[in-house]
């Protein structure tokens, strides 16, 4: 468990609307650092398939969480002490998002529209179909999940600054 001053925040959201952009503003404005779920999946799918598709790591996303379903998870939290304040990038799943309630995380959905979300994921030259990548579990398990709070992220960056600012100004 956390100690009373740390502060553990949890982001979920679909790809491209913005978790990473949050996560940073975050670190940068109060200095919780990030912790990423996806780069360890991502350095697998790099080593075994030469990129970082959402095709491919989704079928990692689902061979690996048949060995546990909190891997990617688990293994991001590895590098933090238990009382240091973090923000967890993004989580994809609903064994995820319970064992981040039972840590005492505190859960922020990030939401962008459609349309956004595709130009950002082009922009950093992900491959992403609607249609068929934005249907996997790791985009969807997550719909209906209860957070804490939620930022819209089809604006600007002063937009998100004053989320935040709201987020913070109620405390642990």
């Amino acid at each position: 468990m956390t100690s009373a001053r740390a502060r553990r925040f949890a982001l979920i959201g679909k790809s491209g609307a913005g978790k990473s952009t949050v996560a940073e503003q975050i670190w940068r404005d109060y200095g919780i650092r990030r912790i990423s779920t996806g780069a360890i999946c991502r350095q697998i799918s790099m080593l075994l398939f030469g990129n970082e598709e959402k095709a491919s790591t989704q079928r990692i996303d689902d061979a690996l969480t048949q060995l546990d379903p909190s891997i990617f998870f688990r293994a991001a939290l590895r590098s933090a002490a238990p009382e240091e304040s973090i923000c967890v990038d993004a989580l994809r799943f609903s064994a995820d998002f319970r064992f981040a309630r039972e840590q005492g995380f505190e859960i922020i959905r990030v939401v962008a529209s459609d349309e956004t979300r595709i130009c950002r994921l082009a922009a950093r030259g992900q491959v992403f179909n609607l249609n068929v990548d934005g249907r996997h579990r790791s985009e969807t398990e997550l719909d209906t999940s209860e957070a804490d709070f939620t930022i819209h992220n089809d604006g600007t960056k002063d937009e998100i600054e004053a989320a935040l600012r709201s987020i913070f100004s109620r405390g642990a």
